[in-house]
Formats: structure tokens, sequence, C-alpha cells
């Protein structure tokens, strides 16, 4: 008889480990830098050429997002619940690691956000408004609420973390009586 073991205990390197793999699964596969979609140069010239780069652009920004909110979704309430419940004397993160890496995603997802609406500008200077667009802008919005959601999380999680830490931090057990008594404490240690 096999008996499943117990999860690991949640730390610092799981958080880490989160924050690194969100960004690598955004990653446009096609492009070898992962970060921007390509709009095709030079611009299309007849409705039909228009109407390609519209599906293909439509396609590629519909797996970005599937692939992406697929993996988004079964992490999200795990880890906030993991850090919910973990030990209230546990510091889960003792050397910031696994916040700094929530940080890097933060700060990817929201330049993506803005790459987006870099593409979103170009669309509508284009003429692909007027002849394929409207799934197009569709898939550009359902995936820039998706990074909006990616970077709020990111955000929740962070805060999460900090807090819980901050709490079970041991602290030196000394109080003090003003303002001017705790700054004169820092200054002297």
């Amino acid at each position: 008889m096999v008996v499943a073991s117990a999860p690991p205990p949640l730390n610092g390197d799981a958080i880490q480990s989160i924050g690194r793999v969100l960004p690598w699964l955004a990653r446009v596969p096609d492009q070898p830098d992962g970060s921007e979609f390509a709009l095709g140069n030079p611009a299309p010239t007849s409705e039909r050429e228009a109407g390609e780069a519209a599906a293909a652009l439509e396609g590629k920004l519909r797996k970005r997002h599937e692939s992406l909110s697929a993996a988004f979704s079964a992490m999200t309430g795990k880890l906030r619940t993991e850090i919910q419940s973990a030990a209230r004397d546990t510091v889960i993160d003792p050397d910031g690691a696994g916040v700094q890496a929530l940080e890097e995603a933060e700060a990817y997802f929201r330049s993506e956000r803005r790459g987006l609406r870099d593409v979103r500008r170009a669309l509508e200077e284009s003429r692909l408004p007027s002849t394929h667009g409207p799934r197009v802008f569709d898939e550009l919005d359902r995936l820039d609420r998706l990074f909006f959601g990616i970077v709020q999380w990111c955000q929740e999680i962070r805060w999460l973390v900090m807090t819980h830490d901050g709490v079970a931090s041991p602290t030196t057990g000394k109080t003090f009586t003003s303002g001017a008594e705790l700054v004169s404490s820092l200054t002297t240690q």
C-alpha cells in the first residue's frame, strides 16, 4: 500500500518559484525575446492580408491567455490559503526571495500590459478596426484583464507574506513610551 506524503510546508522558495514561473508561462513562444507580438512587416496591403493578420494575432492572443490562465487559476487560491493557514510563529520567507520574485513578476506583467496598449494603439491606427478588428480587440482586452488580475494577485500575496512574516519575526520585547525614545534606541544600536 502506498501512502501519500503530505506536501512540503510553504516556504520562500515555493513562492519564489511561482513568482518566476508566471512570467515564463506568459512568454510568447515564437518571439525571440518572448515579450511582444509581431504585427507583421510589411503591413497588410489587401483586405485578405488584413484578415489573415487579424486571425493570426487573435489566435496568438487567445493561446497566450489560455496557457497562462489555466496555470494562474490553479495557483491563486491554493497559495493564499496556505499563507493564511501557516503557523503564526513560522517565518515563511526569511530571506525575502519569494517577495522579491513576486515584485519582479508584478513588474513584468505591468510591462506586458503597456505592451498590449501599444499593440492596441498600433491596431487602431491601422485598417484593422474597420475590417477584422473586433475579435482581436476582444482578445487584447481579455489578456489585459488577466495580466491586471495577476498584478493584483502578486500584490496581495506579497503583502500577505510580509504581514505574516512581520508578525512572526522575533522582537526585542522592549517597549517605548515615545517616538523619540524609539528613534534614540535605533541610533544607539
